[in-house]
């Protein structure tokens, strides 16, 4: 489990993203909610910024977790055991009805985002700011779903973002050196990166990318 005086764990969500395709040869749905789940710690060591991604993701795993421990909890195992279930429910064709697919694919581009940040915060040198980075990446991601509205307000709200060294700060514990990160968080990133792939090739076979 994370620990529970960590802020924010990066080799605990490392080891669930990692799980959610190596327990078996399909998506594990337990390991990325747990690992979404410590992902929303580290938008909330973000700041502000990052509340209106923090609130969406809260409520959609909250979605999800409803799923796997409702009465029909086995057809929620993994990815594509929820994909081919409601696929062959009619009522999920319906948009009037809350389906798995569709709260996922929330989780799926916002993925995407995380992983393409962290990507370039590995990058910067220590006393870079984040905010050209998180902009040009939410730009390319995330933003793109997004209202012209809420586009501006949060690429206005990033320039109050820290410095890399910064984040670090928030996020490492006591005994924990910025060379463990150094070395930690390209593994993560790759972690990521696989989830999304996979989660991408199947969403594009199942027609899903397109939905609202």
């Amino acid at each position: 489990m994370s620990s529970p005086e960590k802020k924010f764990d990066l080799d605990y969500l490392h080891v669930k993203l990692s799980a959610v395709y190596e327990k078996s040869p399909r998506l594990d749905m337990d390991s990325y909610i747990n690992a979404y789940t410590e992902f929303n710690k580290f938008f909330g060591l973000m700041g502000t910024v990052f509340g209106f991604v923090s609130s969406d993701v809260t409520s959609k795993l909250e979605i999800l977790q409803a799923f796997r421990q409702g009465p029909n909890g086995q057809h929620f195992e993994t990815i594509e055991d929820m994909i081919i279930y409601e696929e062959n429910d009619n009522k999920f064709s319906d948009s009037k009805y809350i389906s798995g697919s569709r709260t996922l694919l929330r989780l799926h581009r916002a993925l995407l985002f995380i992983a393409l940040f962290l990507e370039e915060l590995f990058k910067l040198k220590s006393d870079d700011k984040l905010s050209g980075a998180c902009q040009k990446t939410y730009s390319a991601t995330l933003g793109q779903y997004h209202p012209w509205i809420i586009q501006k307000a949060a690429l206005m709200a990033m320039y109050a973002l820290p410095t890399k060294l910064g984040l670090l700060q928030r996020i490492k514990g006591p005994n924990e050196t910025e060379e463990h990160y150094a070395e930690l968080l390209p593994k993560a990133v790759d972690a990521m990166k696989k989830v999304y792939d996979k989660t991408q090739k199947l969403y594009q076979d199942h027609n899903i990318l397109e939905l609202p």
